[in-house]
């Protein structure tokens, strides 16, 4: 049997100064994360209700290459990025399918 993929979820809220600026690297992770191994998806969505709230939402080949992104330059570069610009730590969500749709 196959590893199971792992889907994580983070939601960010931008400090109103930062709104666009935060939009910019998030899009910009999304390109690079998209690059990584083991990297099925890596997409950010902004509330359409709430101005200067983000998600991502990744889909990972299995928990190693999610440990892998975790423990990457390219993280700690975007982490970095993001810090003065967001309201406290995002809310992090490491999920794994219960029932999902097949493509």
């Amino acid at each position: 049997m196959p590893a199971q993929s792992i889907h994580v979820i983070t939601l960010a809220e931008a400090e109103t100064a930062h709104i666009e600026e935060v939009r910019e690297i998030l899009q910009e992770m999304a390109e690079l994360h998209r690059q990584e191994e083991g990297c099925m998806r890596f997409d950010v969505y902004a509330d359409a209700a709430r101005p200067g709230r983000f998600n991502t939402i990744e889909v990972w080949e299995n928990l190693a290459a999610h440990k892998r992104h975790l423990n990457s330059a390219l993280v700690t570069r975007s982490v970095l990025m993001l810090i003065g610009k967001v309201r406290g730590l995002p809310d992090i969500r490491v999920l794994t399918p219960v029932s999902e749709m097949a493509d």
